[in-house]
């Protein structure tokens, strides 16, 4: 008995392993700005793709600026169930960070930071 609940257990967890919901987390795809990008504009528009929906009420953009002050987002809708935008603008030339937070549709929360600079003339 004990070794048939050894080789079910086994078997079990081989099964949920491999499996994408075991790990199903909204995964950043793509973004734009990208990391690390320069900006030529005062103004930016905010694209996140991840790669499963995302619960975009219970979603989030935050945008700081080099010294931490929190600068004004305005969070848009996408018609991709998988996409959260948003626009900044009025941006002065420095570093920013942009800090999400996604809920994927089954209930898995992921986050993530990326860092851009203005440099508009």
């Amino acid at each position: 008995m004990t070794r048939f609940l050894g080789w079910t257990a086994s078997l079990a967890l081989l099964l949920f392993a491999g499996s994408p919901l075991a790990f199903a987390h909204a995964m950043l795809m793509h973004s734009s700005p990208a990391d690390k990008a320069v900006l030529h504009s005062h103004q930016v528009s905010i694209v996140l793709d991840f790669d499963s929906r995302i619960e975009t009420r219970r979603s989030m953009v935050k945008l700081t600026d080099a010294g931490g002050k929190q600068v004004p987002v305005q969070i848009e809708r996408s018609a991709k169930p998988s996409e959260l935008n948003a626009v900044a603008q009025g941006l002065a030339n420095g570093k920013y960070q942009i800090h999400w937070q996604v809920l994927a549709s089954d209930g898995h929360i992921t986050r993530g930071d990326i860092t851009f600079t203005v440099a508009a003339r």
